[in-house]
């Protein structure tokens, strides 16, 4: 099969299209025919060698594909071949071919093309463990979404209006239009400290759930702005 390897650290030149080995699935594996691979910001880094989670090239990453299924280990049943998929890899997304555990490949509807399924995994993925399993978001809370313009804050929008929340969001400037458009029901516009803002919306209340990629100058606010038993999930 052929795979973009990352043959050294650097730009997008040391990226590399090669022929690897296919390897069959195992038991409890499934075997995909990739159709579209996700690029992610891990991804970026770890061509750039910035990334700790992955391996030393050369090597294949890639952590999130769309495609169908091509082949299945003993022990499989949620799946058959044929079936459209979206899976999470980690790492090999970027190849034709990819095996993984059969507990990280999801049915793909028909009418949601390849490349949406591929962009599905990582930012989703991370929004629901941020904002449900983590966060505990109910219908009614506030949630403060920081740079609600990227993949993960665009997810973590839809996912907390779908449960009935009210949103806080920041984002540059540039970003306004698209993150009101996606949803969110209040937006820093960079003309005050965030802290301020909420509290002035919310009347000195504060939010329920933050998630937050900004990084520890941004925590102690945060901190400051959760109501009585809020969460604040840093990813």
């Amino acid at each position: 099969m052929r795979a973009v390897v990352i043959t050294r650290h650097g730009g997008p030149e040391v990226l590399r299209v090669e022929e690897r080995p296919t390897s069959p699935p195992g038991a409890g594996e499934v075997g995909i025919s990739v159709r579209a691979a996700g690029i992610n910001f891990a991804d970026t880094m770890a061509r750039c060698g910035t990334y700790p989670d992955a391996p030393a090239p050369p090597c294949v990453i890639g952590y999130e594909v769309a495609g169908e299924v091509e082949s299945v280990g003993a022990g499989i049943e949620s799946v058959r071949e044929g079936d459209r998929v979206c899976a999470a890899t980690r790492f090999g997304g970027y190849s034709e071919h990819v095996t993984v555990p059969a507990g990280q490949v999801f049915p793909l509807p028909q009418d949601v093309p390849f490349e949406q399924g591929a962009a599905f995994p990582v930012n989703y993925g991370t929004a629901y463990a941020a904002l449900v399993i983590m966060g505990g978001v109910r219908a009614g809370d506030r949630v403060l979404i920081h740079s609600a313009g990227g993949g993960v804050g665009t997810a973590a929008t839809q996912a907390a209006k779908a449960r009935g929340a009210e949103v806080f969001g920041t984002a540059s400037a540039s970003k306004h239009d698209a993150i009101r458009a996606n949803g969110i029901d209040h937006i820093d516009y960079r003309s005050t400290d965030f802290e301020d803002e909420v509290r002035r919306i919310t009347g000195g209340d504060g939010v329920d759930v933050i998630i937050d990629a900004l990084g520890p100058a941004s925590f102690r606010k945060d901190y400051r702005l959760l109501r009585q038993g809020g969460r604040l999930v840093m990813y």
